[in-house]
């Protein structure tokens, strides 16, 4: 009757078990976070006004994959997952109602997601960090970085900067994904108490 509900501290094995349980979604969020942030980089004014919609619609699917996988139980950190599915789900929703009128509100609820989420990977809150470190660390100084210019060029850089931003912020991310993708690939042995029964 042992919980680890409410344990903070997870093995290296543990944590790749339960990624291996949501690697097909971790690819397609890498997927879609790479091709929406290489489109929002090469077209970054387009990406604040006239592809508003398009990166609505990536938020909020991303936000529901997030959600999807937290309630599935691949994921290592069920809180933090649920948290940015959230957060991006609330931030595609605000992105789709107010396509043009709200850039400048929208600077400021972006600057905060990739600050907060930039933060949450620097201190290893999703334990992912024991499988991919270094792009964890990566992809969070990166948002850290984004969340700050945004409130600095603000409101001047409501028109190109979160396209441009928000556009790196989500290759970062997306390579940070796929390499977890990749580490999870490998199958690991069960242990000897779980051997198969004859």
């Amino acid at each position: 009757m042992s919980s680890t509900a409410g344990s903070t501290s997870m093995t290296p094995t543990q944590v790749h078990r339960l990624l291996q349980q949501g690697r097909g979604l971790l690819l397609i969020e890498a997927i879609i976070c790479l091709a929406g942030g290489a489109l929002s980089v090469l077209f970054p004014v387009l990406a604040s006004e006239g592809l508003e919609i398009m990166l609505g619609f990536i938020c909020l699917g991303l936000g529901i994959l997030s959600l999807i996988r937290s309630v599935m139980g691949g994921v290592e950190h069920r809180g933090a997952t649920a948290a940015t599915g959230v957060l991006l789900g609330v931030l595609g929703a605000l992105l789709l109602i107010w396509p043009f009128e709200g850039l400048e509100a929208l600077t400021l609820l972006l600057a905060a997601g990739v600050f907060v989420r930039g933060l949450a990977d620097c201190t290893g809150v999703p334990h992912r960090s024991t499988i991919a470190p270094g792009l964890q660390i990566v992809s969070g100084i990166a948002g850290i970085i984004v969340g700050v210019l945004l409130v600095l060029w603000y409101p001047s850089d409501a028109l190109w900067a979160p396209g441009l931003l928000f556009g790196i912020q989500l290759i970062f991310f997306g390579m940070m994904l796929y390499t977890l993708w990749v580490a999870v690939g490998g199958v690991i042995a069960d242990p000897p108490s779980l051997a198969v029964r004859e």
